[in-house]
């Protein structure tokens, strides 16, 4: 049997007294399309902030393809292939699809800059 993708492996999280995450458990398998839904304040930005490496999980293991990663930062994530795309509520309209959704990216790929290239 293979390992999923990505396993959630008992994060917990605080913010002082408020426990944003307690012992959160699940595995994402290839090519699985998976929904992270609740009520306001139950944890889902927290979850995907410490997936996509902005913020370091209390307690508990992150699991990328069978091996245990540790990401200090968004930038360890996006280099594993983890990357969060935030709402956003304005549309820029000379700007395809793609552009809107990563403003920028394409700008600094062709700069040299995307991927740690430049240098």
């Amino acid at each position: 049997m293979t390992s999923p993708l990505l396993y959630i492996d008992h994060i917990s999280k605080s913010f002082g007294a408020v426990r944003a995450l307690q012992e959160v458990s699940f595995a994402v398998q290839r090519a699985e399309i998976v929904a992270l839904v609740g009520d306001n304040g139950a944890g889902k930005s927290t979850l995907v902030k410490i997936i996509s490496g902005a913020l370091a999980p209390d307690s508990g293991k992150l699991w990328l393809e069978g091996r245990e990663v540790h990401f200090r930062r968004p930038a360890d994530a996006i280099r594993e292939g983890i990357e969060t795309v935030y709402q956003h509520l304005a549309l820029i309209e000379e700007l395809d699809v793609a552009d809107n959704v990563y403003p920028g990216v394409r700008s600094c790929a062709v700069a040299g800059l995307a991927n740690g290239s430049a240098g």
